[in-house]
């Protein structure tokens, strides 16, 4: 009978230590949770001294006070130790949380450096390639540039070679016909002035015609300066 009574009251004992055991462990706050916290504990604190307030004057209103402040004090002391309580778990919960925050931080940084260390290394080539190929962009258009001019003004030297043999041909074919018909002399004068005005026109726009040419080639120098400068 008495080891029976035992084996009831081991059971007994064991049984709030197995519950405890296998009751399901409280998860942790979470940030806002443990700022809700801080601030209940605050409120708590506030609660407590108007508490507290509230029971002195209650305490010096009694004729027979006999262990009112006492009590008053300890329902005070009671409440400031639960909210101070709160206060540093949730204080503590929010220095893991930025904490552990930190440290996902930097792993994440530490495991992204090498790639973007090549991502930065690829685009720094890039723009060295692309750098290369807008300067041998601007030197074949200069290259092109000069080579039209160059036709151009070659054109326009031999073009005016060509007049100056015309305009020299009909001067010597003039002087034949005066040569042979002395009455011609006023007509061929007149037609040596018409030749000379002719010559200074024709110079006259050659001359336009080569600024002009000068214009185009600085406007477009200017161009490309511009589009290199983008």
């Amino acid at each position: 009978m008495p080891i029976r009574r035992l084996l009831l009251l081991g059971l007994m004992l064991a049984h709030p230590w197995v519950s405890a055991q296998t009751a399901a462990p409280v998860p942790p706050l979470t940030l806002d949770e443990a700022r809700v916290q801080r601030s209940k504990a605050k409120t708590l604190k506030d609660e407590a001294e108007k508490t507290f307030a509230l029971d002195k004057a209650a305490c010096s209103a009694k004729a027979i006070a006999i262990g009112c402040m006492s009590s008053a004090r300890e329902r005070r002391a009671a409440a400031l130790q639960k909210a101070d309580a709160l206060e540093r778990e949730g204080r503590n919960r929010e220095r893991e949380l930025r904490r552990a925050e930190l440290e996902a931080k930097a792993a994440k940084r530490a495991a992204e450096a090498p790639a973007e260390q090549a991502r930065q290394e690829e685009d720094a080539a890039q723009f060295r390639e692309k750098k290369a190929q807008r300067a041998a962009e601007r030197e074949r258009l200069k290259a092109e540039h000069a080579t039209q001019l160059e036709a151009r003004r070659s054109k326009a030297a031999a073009e005016r070679e060509a007049k100056q043999r015309r305009q020299a041909e009909l001067r010597q074919e003039d002087a034949r016909r005066a040569a042979e018909s002395p009455g011609n002399a006023k007509k061929r004068a007149e037609r040596e002035r018409a030749h000379a005005e002719k010559v200074r026109k024709i110079d006259e726009r050659a001359k336009q015609y080569a600024d002009l040419l000068k214009r185009r080639e600085a406007e477009q120098a200017a161009r490309q300066s511009a589009a290199a400068a983008k």
